[in-house]
């Protein structure tokens, strides 16, 4: 699955990608962009009730500037007498933004950095809202597979005007000697708990000491049930400040394989 995810985006450069089609390739929804219809209306639903500060005009901006490019699939969602046409990952950005900012304007961290990065759809997300609810980052680094970080790179360019941080993108084989920034908030959402054991080791290990703060988005069931998420201080090596369930959960499969959200 990862090989036809990466082989669909390796060619992917500055020149095509505002006409490439990559959010509705099916190789790259086997990763990403495969949020459903019915989670979409769920995560909106989500946004209304708990974020009443963030409003109608807030959210279809973010909407228009994130699905402009790479062409996902759209469906019709109401809010507040409203139609809103988009995908449904970008509303799974902007509910993820929020409940990541609102953890981040609690801590001293001002430097971000971000394991499986997608396209930089998260990291947009955070840029815009953290410019709109007032919340300073410094540094925002992102590391993932090489071609992926080269697909970040052309995405976050052509978005430029909507960066406010300074974006760093480094690649999972060589980011132990580029990331020395201090106090950093850690993100990882579906993939820390999916990788492999040796790379997952890496992260553990060389990164986490460096981290002050940070949230995931823990699967239960990732890679084979391998991190369970009652061994996370043994994984992490972070004492969690909280985890509750997935809000809305997203695996489908039995309560032992459940999704959650460690705040640490």
């Amino acid at each position: 699955m990862y090989q036809s995810y990466l082989n669909c985006i390796k060619d992917i450069d500055s020149n095509n990608i505002k006409t490439i089609n990559f959010k509705s390739n099916e190789h790259y929804n086997g990763i990403l962009e495969h949020v459903s219809h019915e989670l979409g209306l769920k995560y909106l639903n989500l946004i209304e009730n708990e974020f009443s500060n963030i409003d109608l005009k807030n959210i279809t901006e973010f909407i228009k500037i994130n699905d402009h490019y790479g062409n996902p699939k759209k469906y019709n969602f109401f809010f507040k007498n409203n139609t809103l046409f988009c995908s449904p990952s970008s509303l799974r950005y902007i509910y993820h933004a929020l409940i990541i900012l609102e953890h981040y304007k609690n801590t001293k961290c001002k430097n971000i950095v971000e394991v499986g990065c997608g396209y930089g759809g998260l990291c947009l997300a955070i840029n815009y809202f953290s410019k709109l609810l007032n919340i300073d980052i410094k540094n925002y680094n992102l590391i993932d597979f090489p071609e992926v970080g080269n697909l970040i790179n052309c995405y976050l360019d052509i978005n430029k005007d909507n960066i406010q941080t300074n974006v760093f993108i480094h690649s999972c084989n060589s980011f132990r000697e580029q990331i020395t920034d201090n106090h950093l908030f850690f993100i990882s959402n579906y993939c820390y708990t999916e990788i492999d054991e040796l790379l997952n080791d890496s992260y553990s290990k060389i990164l986490l000491p460096k981290i002050t703060n940070g949230f995931i988005v823990w699967q239960n069931g990732g890679n084979k049930g391998a991190y369970p998420v009652i061994k996370v201080k043994e994984i992490t090596g972070k004492n969690p400040i909280k985890i509750i369930e997935e809000r809305p959960q997203t695996d489908a499969g039995y309560d032992i394989f459940k999704n959650y959200f460690v705040y640490f």
